[in-house]
């Protein structure tokens, strides 16, 4: 659990670091998986009942290139920003998006849901090894970009060819 401990805050500007493995945070990286903890740095500013945190959220994980299906190392990095306001709820019209209410007299916040969702929106959709990652030869399966295969590659589709001819005859 990721937990922030706000019964001990004091007031004013203060600096905390948390860590929690991923899978303790039920993040499931879609192609990967996380080889690191997940880090938590927090600036937090007290002010009375509110508490704002400015934070931001790494994790190591390898994915797998979609086109080479090569594993590879990244370090996905995500900055998140809330409101904590110890108290009742206002009603429905007067609350604002991004504050977390708590109850009063509560000692801790629980941050995994803020971190899990952070982190899984900055996962590529597309994971690339390099961005010129040239993937897997079609008919042999060679990783084309350590090494070359003998295999013809085709020119194109056969079915335009007609197209191709009338273009050169005009």
């Amino acid at each position: 659990m990721l937990r922030l401990d706000i019964g001990s805050l004091p007031e004013g500007h203060s600096h905390q670091n948390l860590s929690e493995d991923a899978s303790d945070l039920d993040i499931v990286f879609e192609g990967g998986r996380a080889v690191s903890p997940v880090a938590v740095s927090l600036d937090i500013d007290k002010s009375g009942d509110e508490i704002f945190l400015a934070g931001r959220a790494t994790v190591n994980i390898q994915l797998e290139c979609a086109r080479c299906l090569s594993e590879y190392p990244c370090v996905l990095g995500a900055p998140f920003q809330m409101v904590i306001v110890v108290g009742e709820p206002p009603g429905a019209s007067d609350r604002r998006e991004d504050e977390l209410y708590v109850p009063s007299g509560s000692k801790y916040v629980e941050l995994g849901d803020e971190v899990r969702s952070e982190l899984l929106v900055r996962l590529p959709l597309k994971p690339l090894c390099k961005k010129d990652c040239r993937g897997l030869c079609p008919t042999c399966g060679t990783n084309l970009n350590g090494a070359t295969c003998a295999c013809e590659t085709a020119h194109g589709d056969s079915r335009w060819d007609a197209l191709k001819r009338l273009r050169k005859d005009a």
